[in-house]
């Protein structure tokens, strides 16, 4: 059943009814589900409809590629909220960039950042799925660490570098974000606040000095 006030929406380009809110979000649930339960190779468009009790004619006039499909299901499953700088005041960059990770990482809850490093994992094969991951949740990670950085730039934390483009500091901030991503091919463990802590003070600070 739809939502409240939920509009229909018609996909661009594509003749017939218009999409209901209410299915496209059981769709990307079941994608979801998928892509959790075995990563990108165990999501396809006729296993979603399946799932999600649709017509396969109904995933396929909202998706044109299993990499979009993919791409909007981490969305749909909240691995791009939140995902905001942390601004806590001047002195207390290093309390910023931890609390800024751990909103990353979703605090206790890892599960957003494995699935984003499961399907790493197939987009050296899937150039599509790569730049679509890319798009919608890496760089807003490091868009989320950067703003922290011209931040603390702006307040005289941070020395602003000579000839400083949008992202002064990108070596800092690209070795983070791939410590987060990469956490599980290297431990058997999900990550902890204390290993973010570690990231923080033995990566990110000694690069930013």
């Amino acid at each position: 059943m739809s939502q409240p006030g939920a509009q229909l929406r018609r996909p661009p380009g594509v003749s017939g009814p218009p999409r209901d809110p209410a299915r496209d979000a059981l769709i990307l649930r079941a994608s979801t589900e998928l892509l959790v339960e075995g990563g990108y190779p165990a999501l396809t468009m006729d296993k979603a409809a399946a799932r999600a009790g649709v017509g396969k004619a109904t995933v396929y006039r909202r998706w044109q590629s299993r990499a979009e499909l993919a791409a909007e299901a981490l969305s749909h499953a909240g691995l791009t909220d939140d995902v905001v700088p942390v601004i806590i005041g001047s002195g207390r960059l290093r309390d910023e960039l931890f609390a800024t990770l751990v909103s990353i990482t979703g605090g206790q809850d890892t599960s957003r950042v494995d699935l984003v490093a499961a399907l790493l994992d197939t987009a050296r094969q899937e150039p599509e799925l790569c730049s679509l991951i890319r798009v919608r949740y890496v760089d807003s990670l490091h868009q989320a660490l950067t703003g922290v950085l011209d931040h603390a730039v702006q307040r005289g934390d941070l020395p602003a570098r000579r000839n400083q483009t949008q992202n002064g500091h990108p070596i800092a901030v690209s070795a983070a974000i791939a410590l987060l991503i990469h956490w599980g091919a290297v431990h058997d463990r999900p990550i902890s606040d204390d290993d973010i802590a570690q990231i923080v003070d033995g990566v990110l600070m000694p690069l930013l000095r």
